[in-house]
């Protein structure tokens, strides 16, 4: 089974997205985890994991690292920081998939605003936008194409019937996000 091993870090050598080198107060080393693989690859682990810091390695086997943790020197709590089975982009590659993320909501929300303008309805304009959506980013294509169209009355339509598609009355404001779970809670005693 996992044998956890509680190290204090001597040294730490940051080599970009590869490797990370550890010198432990043991007199060991490791270097087995690449830093793109670190679970929140674009937190600032270089200014937390430094000289005198506490790492908890999870081995199996006495030696095979399969992941470690940091302890936060304000809270004492134990971070995850790697698993081994983590293969995570490149920065550039995580940036690059946001960009086409944002390009594709974009892309999508200027034409959801001319099928307003066109005086398109909201099953037809469901049937011509990208089968490739997500609740999400349908969510923001459509409120990017409902602010974009001249037509404000069709606009407001669609936006009223996406809404009520979704369960919120036509008067509310704003365009519901079904990617979004909004819990309601009414007082029992009123």
């Amino acid at each position: 089974m996992f044998t956890p091993q509680t190290v204090e870090v001597t040294e730490v050598v940051w080599n970009g997205e590869g490797a990370v080198e550890f010198n432990f107060n043991d007199g060991s080393m490791w270097e087995g985890a690449k830093r793109k693989d670190f679970w929140h690859p674009d937190d600032n682990w270089e200014s937390r994991i430094v000289k005198g810091s506490m790492i908890r390695l999870w081995t199996v086997q006495l030696s095979n690292v399969v992941g470690f943790e940091y302890q936060a020197k304000e809270t004492g709590e134990w971070m995850s920081v790697w698993c081994v089975i983590n293969d995570f982009g490149t920065k550039k590659e995580r940036d690059d998939m946001e960009d086409d993320y944002v390009h594709f909501i974009e892309e999508e929300g200027h034409k959801i605003g001319e099928l307003i303008d066109a005086g398109k309805t909201l099953e037809e304009i469901d049937t011509l936008v990208s089968g490739e959506h997500s609740g999400n980013t349908y969510a923001c294509a459509l409120g990017l194409g409902v602010s974009l169209a001249k037509n404000k009355e069709n606009a407001d339509k669609i936006r009223k019937g996406h809404n009520k598609k979704w369960g919120v009355p036509g008067t509310k404001e704003g365009l519901v996000n079904p990617a979004v779970l909004t819990i309601n809670v009414e007082d029992k005693d009123e």
